[in-house]
């Protein structure tokens, strides 16, 4: 099997995602996601899944 390196535009197109999801978590937890419902519901199920996750632990 044969191994293709990944294009450099898509490197950093997976660079700005990863970017964009760690500041998107921090934006949750520090309730800076909007006041919509929308907003609401996610900083509730990322809130409930982080305490299971850490009750899992």
């Amino acid at each position: 099997m044969k191994h293709h390196p990944l294009h450099p535009w898509q490197k950093e197109h997976h660079k700005r995602v990863k970017d964009f999801h760690k500041n998107h978590a921090l934006a949750i937890e520090n309730g800076e996601n909007g006041d919509g419902l929308l907003a609401k519901w996610e900083r509730f199920l990322y809130n409930k899944g982080k305490a299971l996750f850490k009750a899992a632990k």
